[in-house]
């Protein structure tokens, strides 16, 4: 028996040309059923690693902050700069944990593109990873 598509000879009990993969028998040829799942994974823990590693960071600055003044006063800029920070922070927390869960590519994405507010490089990385694993999310 011959390949109708290659010419190629094959036996008689194949399904598909091993030269081309053309099907013998009027079928289409297999595709692989794997589905990459690692995207979502990994852009989930650089989510959370991140901007748990931003909160922390914070939390270290409010309290530096506190400490130097003393008994003055910390001046408003100066206490909303950390403040401003944090909801970036929680949102790239949340966002790493969705993606983590594989529910929603959205509520993922904005966590992502939070993490660049607090941290650019990882929140480039977690953005990038996220847009690539949008077939992964339900």
């Amino acid at each position: 028996m011959f390949c109708s598509k290659c010419g190629k000879e094959t036996t008689e009990d194949v399904a598909f040309c091993a030269g081309c993969g053309a099907s013998l028998t009027g079928g289409q040829p297999a595709q692989p059923s794997v589905k990459k799942k690692y995207l979502s994974l990994a852009a989930g823990i650089i989510d959370i690693a991140a901007g748990g590693f931003s909160l922390v960071s914070l939390l270290f600055v409010a309290i530096v902050m506190v400490v130097v003044a003393g008994d003055g006063e910390i001046p408003l800029f100066m206490a909303l700069i950390p403040l401003a920070m944090v909801i970036p922070g929680v949102l790239a927390v949340v966002g790493g944990i969705f993606a983590l869960r594989r529910r929603s590519w959205v509520m993922a994405l904005i966590g992502s593109i939070a993490l660049v507010v607090t941290s650019s490089v990882p929140g480039i990385a977690a953005v990038v990873l996220t847009v690539m694993a949008r077939d992964e999310f339900e």
